[in-house]
């Protein structure tokens, strides 16, 4: 089974680099891209589309599912962004306040239970990642595209290469030094279904974006 991880196309909040509720919707750009991106994924053979469904994501899934075969899009909660404090929403992602709420929520990811308000906890997050891969490895597809968040594509990603080991700390490195384009695809191969068993094959593939400039 191959696994294509994108993350959703641009948006204004994006664009703005502020953390964004639920509800942001695809900008001009964001909507270029996820056509760039049909464009390429439609040269493959693609069984399933999956999907959060948060809009920004929900419509970079519809817009590779008019080009791929006009598959059925299926939504799941479990795609869903990183849940971050409610309080943070709207605020611009280097504001100092916001820092410091999130590096003391990092610092306590070893204290199962803590939460600073209502915010996902490290096992909750983790757990639907490991959920997600666990599910699709039982599908039975052959190629599967999923859509989902910058946050949560980091988890998926330290899941797939540190499996049982991914911890608290390799979370941190990972969030801090892995950057996850708009459309940027990670692709990843099942090797061992039973052991739940990944292969990192490509990291952030942002080549179909030439002339629009991508955002964290």
């Amino acid at each position: 089974m191959r696994l294509y991880i994108v993350r959703h196309g641009q948006t204004e909040g994006n664009a703005l680099d502020v953390r964004q509720s639920r509800d942001g919707f695809l900008s001009p750009d964001g909507i270029q891209e996820a056509r760039a991106l049909a464009d390429k994924l439609s040269e493959l053979v693609i069984d399933s589309i999956f999907t959060s469904p948060f809009p920004r994501a929900r419509q970079t899934a519809d817009i590779i599912s008019a080009k791929v075969k006009q598959l059925l899009v299926q939504e799941s909660e479990y795609l869903a962004e990183v849940r971050l404090p409610s309080e943070l929403i709207g605020t611009p992602k280097n504001d100092p306040r916001s820092e410091r709420i999130l590096a003391s929520i990092e610092a306590h990811y070893e204290s199962p239970g803590w939460r600073y308000a209502d915010e996902e906890t490290f096992e909750e997050f983790t757990l639907r990642a490991r959920t997600v891969l666990d599910y699709l490895s039982r599908t039975g597809f052959e190629r599967v595209v999923v859509v989902s968040h910058e946050r949560f594509i980091r988890v998926l990603v330290g899941i797939i290469l540190l499996g049982k080991a991914f911890s608290p700390s390799a979370f941190r490195e990972v969030r801090h030094k892995l950057f996850i384009s708009n459309t940027g695809v990670t692709v990843a191969d099942l090797v061992d279904r039973d052991l739940g068993s990944w292969r990192l094959m490509t990291l952030n593939d942002h080549s179909h974006i030439r002339t629009t400039e991508s955002h964290p």
